[in-house]
């Protein structure tokens, strides 16, 4: 109970800083959620920015290699957008590139049109599409309960027509930050000196629990907001739901099961609005009445040094906003330090710089769009966990190789027991290598070559398997009781014949292992073998 209690209170932690940036009164005749709203509200424009990551190191004595040459590469991480086109909320463009300490420049640009992102990335051997809608219905599988696609296009464009309103609901509710300052600056945007108003903002981590409890407090009190809020999401959401309940009543399950009595908040407008008022303010009023007991008592009880570092004033968000005079966020410059309290992680703190600024507010931009004439890799049905992802990516590109030799996505160990001999009988030998008359260790072949991301086919007629490797691009035949294998074309020679044990086909399994670009090490001791692939 206590960690899910705090997981909540570090995710909720986060928001809450972006909304205390925000102050829900103007300050110095300044009015920062307005400005905010107006920035949410924008059609169209050109910007530029980065984000930074710096690790700040700390005592790295007990990290492997591999982990120290990790932090070396993500010691100074720099992502830049050099130039960022929306030429609407559907058609987004970004030249950029991803700079890494100890590896160099990374140029992208990427394309949103729709649900649709083209990525091209150099050392990427085509362009890259990712479906978004085609994503979201891949996570919700085939379950009966999945939404149609229809209507998560609807759904979609409803969230976009409710986000003023939801901001104005939670910005108007926002309490002011303690450091809270503004002035009157110069600064050039896009090289151009504009008159601005600048607001500085600092929080850190040991004001989080107030100004949680202010916004609480806030949203109790604003009857009129919350019920205007609530229609409006009445008014979005319910005429959709109703119209998929009445296209699909079979697939919803709905129709037939609902009770009557919900039916009734959703054929009433005045009646839902009311019930689900109601129901947040009974909530949040007992949360706020036992506030002070139950926050005192779980922030005295917490053991985990990590959440007490991050409500702590080691965790500091520094802001700067400046706005010019339409009321418009054209420049944004902001730092969040958090401290990392596990000394074996080898890090004392992460530092996150961010910086952007924005032109061409609500006037015509054409979005960049990306050659794919020479054709595509499409990644919409591509695992995340799927090896043959490097192959869409040149073996000498800078991005491969932090893929593979800095983020190890290609890693794979696999541990196996030895079975005694040949002529064992178990049903679990079938997976297992063993030692034939020739003193040659056997595996079989598909279950190591799939658990290393290969492809493999059995020809019945021919009595041959043939594994296809993504990762070396090598495509090995292997014959039953034959000596000669193929690889790419060419012979080789096996140091003993592949054979047919349990339905399954042994080979010999130091050359299936290296042919597959893996390291083979045997333990005499626990009659075991590792296979390893860096």
């Amino acid at each position: 109970m206590q960690r899910k209690r705090f997981t909540w209170l570090i995710s909720t932690a986060l928001v809450i800083m972006l909304l205390a940036l925000t102050g829900c009164q103007a300050v110095q005749g300044l009015d920062l959620g307005q400005a905010i709203q107006n920035s949410a509200s924008i059609q169209s424009a050109e910007s530029k920015g980065s984000l930074q990551m710096d690790i700040i190191t700390g005592n790295t004595d007990g990290l492997t290699a591999d982990e120290k040459r990790l932090i070396d590469v993500l010691h100074h991480v720099n992502l830049e957008l050099k130039s960022v086109k929306m030429q609407d909320k559907q058609h987004i463009s970004v030249d950029g590139a991803l700079t890494l300490y100890s590896k160099g420049s990374i140029p992208f640009q990427l394309n949103l049109n729709g649900t649709k992102l083209t990525i091209q990335i150099e050392g990427a051997k085509k362009p890259l599409i990712f479906d978004l809608m085609a994503a979201q219905a891949g996570l919700s599988g085939a379950s009966s309960t999945a939404l149609s696609s229809d209507m998560q296009q609807k759904l979609l464009k409803k969230a976009e027509e409710l986000l003023p309103a939801l901001l104005k609901f939670f910005l108007t509710n926002a309490p002011n930050p303690e450091h809270f300052s503004v002035s009157s600056v110069s600064e050039p945007v896009n090289s151009e000196t504009l008159s601005m108003q600048k607001a500085h903002i600092e929080i850190k981590g040991n004001e989080l629990v107030g100004l949680l409890k202010a916004f609480l407090t806030n949203i109790l009190a604003d009857e009129n907001g919350m019920k205007e809020l609530l229609g409006q999401l009445y008014d979005a959401l319910v005429p959709i739901i109703k119209e998929e309940m009445k296209a699909s009543p079979s697939k919803s399950g709905l129709s037939s099961e609902l009770p009557d009595l919900m039916m009734a908040y959703l054929d009433n407008k005045t009646l839902a609005v009311e019930f689900v008022y109601t129901t947040i303010q009974q909530f949040l009023k007992k949360a706020l009445d036992e506030w002070d007991k139950n926050m005192q008592e779980t922030l005295s009880s917490v053991s985990d040094s990590q959440v007490k570092a991050f409500l702590s004033d080691k965790t500091v968000l520094k802001t700067d906003f400046f706005i010019d005079t339409d009321k418009q966020i054209r420049k944004v410059n902001a730092e969040l330090t958090l401290p990392i309290t596990e000394v074996s992680a080898g890090i004392s703190s992460l530092k996150f710089t961010y910086t952007s600024e924005i032109w061409n507010i609500n006037k015509p931009v054409t979005a960049s769009v990306i050659d794919t004439s020479g054709g595509v890799f499409n990644l919409s049905g591509i695992s995340t966990n799927n090896d043959s992802f490097l192959k869409y990516f040149n073996k000498e590109s800078t991005f491969y190789s932090f893929l593979r030799d800095d983020l190890k996505i290609a890693k794979k160990d696999i541990h196996l027991l030895m079975s005694q001999g040949s002529d064992d009988n178990y049903e679990f030998d079938s997976s297992h290598p063993f030692i034939n008359e020739d003193q040659v260790s056997m595996v079989p072949v598909r279950f190591i070559s799939e658990r290393l991301g290969a492809q493999v086919k059995w020809n019945a007629d021919s009595k041959q398997i043939t594994v296809r490797d993504e990762l070396s691009d090598k495509t090995i035949i292997l014959t039953l009781n034959s000596k000669t294998a193929s690889v790419n074309g060419s012979p080789v020679q096996l140091d003993s014949t592949p054979i047919l044990k349990h339905g399954s086909t042994f080979v010999p399994l130091r050359f299936i292992a290296e042919q597959l670009g893996c390291k083979v090490d045997f333990d005499t001791k626990t009659s075991s073998v590792t296979i390893t692939r860096e």
